[in-house]
């Protein structure tokens, strides 16, 4: 299967647990990809035949800034099935890292995929 990923958008967010995460934002580093056919793309040059990414990477910082969700997993889980929204998108994978995920280590990544 054919892929588009988008790396490495980074994006404060209302996330966690603790008290003190639900009144501070936090640095996330969200990584995307999705999994679709790109022949008919390649072969006719139409962006019609693939998905728009920066459209996905819009939707994606809106949902990002627009949730109160309390876990990662909540939130991997709203932008996996906008992805899967897009008639030719058969596969979602959805990474996001938190650095203040963690005390001792550098952070917490958590992976989530979505098959339709």
């Amino acid at each position: 299967m054919d892929k588009i990923r988008i790396e490495g958008i980074s994006v404060n967010a209302l996330i966690g647990t603790l008290p003190h995460e639900r009144v501070r934002r936090q640095n996330l580093i969200v990584d995307i990809e999705v999994g679709l056919d790109l022949k008919a793309a390649a072969d006719t040059d139409d962006l019609f035949k693939s998905v728009d990414y920066s459209e996905i990477e819009r939707k994606t910082l809106q949902i990002i800034s627009d949730s109160y969700f309390y876990l990662l997993e909540s939130l991997a889980g709203a932008i996996g099935k906008m992805l899967l929204s897009y008639d030719p998108v058969q596969y979602g994978k959805v990474s996001i890292f938190k650095a203040a995920g963690s005390a001792a280590g550098k952070g917490v990544r958590i992976e989530m995929e979505f098959v339709k």
